[in-house]
């Protein structure tokens, strides 16, 4: 199942996704999802399915309204809207067209394949794929969603490193698009590279590395830039990591975490040239093993191992298993929060397409518990918005990440396939194991009763102007309980 090649149909997706999970009072009949406006009052209805599509409005009669309609529907509900919404709407389906009409051959590794695939982006997100003001040809051809392939520059200099960074001296990968932003001159003198699904993460397959770089457009919440404070602490994160991920990997089998070692930056443009650099995939995958993108599975792409399952209750507890036990080790053995949504999880899965191993990636989502306060203290001082986090807040963003945003949309995917499918019974016995492994934690007690979980609420959070780490979350129905 590839994604939807609509980009009327995604972008108003996206905007029914998000007024049925933070805004509408919801009902549902044999065929539509029906949402009821609580300010104004308008009642829309949308086609069920594995996204709700179609949307009408109730004026009488139910007649269709296009996605423009729909972005004004929720400008008046909500009132006073944030400078630039209904343009970052636009820009973000123009940008889904853009990618459609400039969509080549898929490539023959099924892990580019998987993490190219994300044509819609956040479901879940108003303007999932705006790429800010640029015009749509000077970012085409570094887009993943359109299987771009292409050289990185080398610049030569005096360069400035932090922590371990598997460089050639004198040497700065930068990409393209950056040093045109930057105003610099961007040749091609460097590896071949092609870009993952975060836009300005790219891999190098021939050093078996991945590159990070500052993008200084805004995708989703936020412009991608390589902030100073979070450069800062890429090496003693690096650090607290090893050991954990470890001990994690002895814990569980085929566990891995692709580290960010360390970064190289210039003196002269300290945020805009940084280069992160980032453990590669095959030297962390098993013989016969295959990593796909986590998202990637959940959207679609050709050789998608759900296309052929024949039992999927199985496949999702293996899926799972590989999968949540890690995270929940790292939150009560360590006091360590992953940032396990879809994009930052790599599942590997074996000849018959079945889950083995888990990779995680990314120290940016990063959080940490109380427990870590003498680093915390050290590395943060008192800046606002630092890593740490309380274990209640700790709690909170691990389910949202690991539940709503990934499991909640893999089961949905394997539920478009096999609609009969009894998954996530599969999924609390995961959930209760992992329990008594950890000596009935009240969180995880707690989790398994609760009728509700966080969700992430990307369109509130838009209107009240919310930087993009920012948190805000509405109650989500607990498919656990």
């Amino acid at each position: 199942m590839e994604a939807n090649s609509d980009p009327d149909g995604i972008t108003a997706t996206a905007l029914l996704n998000c007024l049925r999970r933070e805004v509408a009072e919801v009902t549902t009949t044999a065929d539509h999802l029906v949402l009821r406006l609580p300010h104004t009052g308008a009642v829309l209805r949308a086609r069920t399915g594995r996204w709700p599509s179609s949307p009408e409005l109730h004026s009488g009669t139910w007649h269709p309204v296009t996605w423009h309609e729909l972005a004004a529907l929720v400008v008046k509900e909500l009132g006073s809207a944030p400078v630039g919404f209904l343009d970052e709407i636009a820009a973000s389906h123009s940008a889904i067209a853009a990618i459609l009409a400039a969509r080549g051959t898929p490539p023959s590794d099924l892990y580019q394949r998987s993490e190219q695939a994300l044509v819609a982006g956040h479901r879940y997100h108003p303007a999932p794929k705006s790429r800010g003001t640029l015009p749509a040809a000077a970012w085409l051809p570094y887009a993943p969603e359109t299987h771009a392939e292409f050289r990185l520059s080398v610049l030569t200099g005096d360069f400035v490193d932090a922590g371990e960074v598997d460089l050639p001296p004198g040497t700065l990968p930068a990409h393209p698009l950056q040093l045109s932003l930057l105003g610099l001159p961007a040749g091609a003198d460097g590896p071949p590279v092609w870009p993952t699904s975060s836009v300005r993460t790219v891999y190098d397959p021939a050093a078996d590395l991945f590159y990070k770089f500052s993008l200084d457009i805004q995708i989703t919440n936020d412009v991608r830039r390589l902030w100073t404070y979070d450069l800062h602490w890429i090496p003693p994160l690096a650090d607290v990591l090893k050991p954990v991920f470890a001990d994690i990997a002895a814990t569980h089998p085929g566990t891995a975490f692709l580290l960010d070692h360390g970064y190289r930056t210039s003196p002269a443009h300290f945020e805009g040239l940084a280069v992160v650099v980032r453990d590669g995939i095959r030297r962390h995958t098993r013989p016969g093993v295959t990593p796909l993108l986590a998202a990637g599975l959940a959207e679609g792409f050709p050789g998608n191992p759900l296309d052929a399952l024949t039992d999927p209750a199985a496949w999702f507890r293996a899926y799972v298993e590989a999968v949540v036990p890690p995270v929940l080790h790292a939150f009560f053995a360590h006091g360590v929060v992953m940032e396990s949504h879809m994009q930052n999880v790599l599942v590997g899965v074996d000849a018959t397409g079945t889950p083995v191993q888990a990779f995680y990636r990314d120290h940016e989502g990063m959080r940490l518990l109380p427990s870590h306060s003498a680093l915390l203290s050290a590395v943060d001082g008192d800046v606002l918005g630092a890593r740490g986090v309380s274990e209640a807040k700790g709690w909170e963003r691990l389910q949202y990440c690991l539940i709503v945003n990934h499991l909640v949309e893999i089961a949905g995917a394997v539920h478009a396939r096999h609609p009969g499918a009894d998954l996530w019974s599969e999924a609390r016995a995961v959930f209760a194991a992992c329990a008594d492994a950890h000596g009935s934690p009240p969180q995880l007690v707690s989790l398994l009763e609760s009728p509700v979980v966080p969700a992430k609420a990307n369109l509130l959070l838009r209107w009240t102007r919310a930087e993009g780490a920012a948190s805000r979350y509405v109650d989500c129905p607990n498919p656990l309980l």
